[in-house]
């Protein structure tokens, strides 16, 4: 009787703590509400890249892209520096803005860049139009199956950023992308 104590014991402690992971995250998600704050229109927001230039190093040292909010606006906690998510004070357009350093080659870059909208199960194609903004010149693109989604992928020497707009008007999308990436410059963090 003794022996199957100690195995029915750890047995049970492990099924029990399965459990607990299993239960405990979803029930903290749903009681914790979304961090977000007020940003006010012009408000700059610098995000750091991500990508093989931000590790190493490399001939250019920008490694960051700082950006004005185009309007009022709510921002998103993301917990990722690389990434700015913003929504309408309404709620019916959502921007997000992500940077990564050490492209050397855009045209080979730009397809790559929309591989997270992909992998996160959203549809994004190029739509053949270019996008030509300040300092960030690139490629714009299309959500077909979301809502207003319209998206570019643009570069400034070895940084690129890819801007995402969902809801509303494709043309008020198209507008809030314009007016980040022309008030966007390619900086050091």
């Amino acid at each position: 009787m003794v022996r199957l104590v100690y195995s029915v014991g750890p047995a049970i402690a492990a099924v029990g703590a399965l459990a607990v992971a299993l239960v405990v995250p979803p029930l903290l998600s749903a009681a914790v509400p979304t961090r977000e704050s007020e940003v006010t229109a012009g408000t700059g927001i610098t995000l750091t890249a991500t990508g093989i230039g931000a590790v190493h190093g490399g001939t250019d040292p920008a490694n960051a892209v700082a950006f004005r909010v185009p309007e009022r606006m709510r921002r998103i906690a993301t917990g990722d520096d690389s990434i700015a998510v913003l929504k309408t004070e309404d709620g019916g357009q959502r921007l997000s803005v992500s940077v990564v350093d050490g492209v050397t080659d855009f045209a080979t870059a730009a397809p790559r860049l929309l591989l997270p909208l992909r992998a996160a199960g959203v549809t994004v194609r190029f739509d053949g139009g270019a996008v030509d903004a300040g300092d960030f010149h690139g490629l714009s693109c299309v959500l077909p199956d979301t809502d207003g989604g319209v998206c570019a992928v643009a570069g400034s020497g070895d940084v690129a950023v890819t801007v995402t707009v969902t809801g509303g008007a494709p043309d008020t999308g198209r507008r809030l992308i314009a007016q980040v990436l022309e008030s966007s410059k390619a900086v050091e963090a």
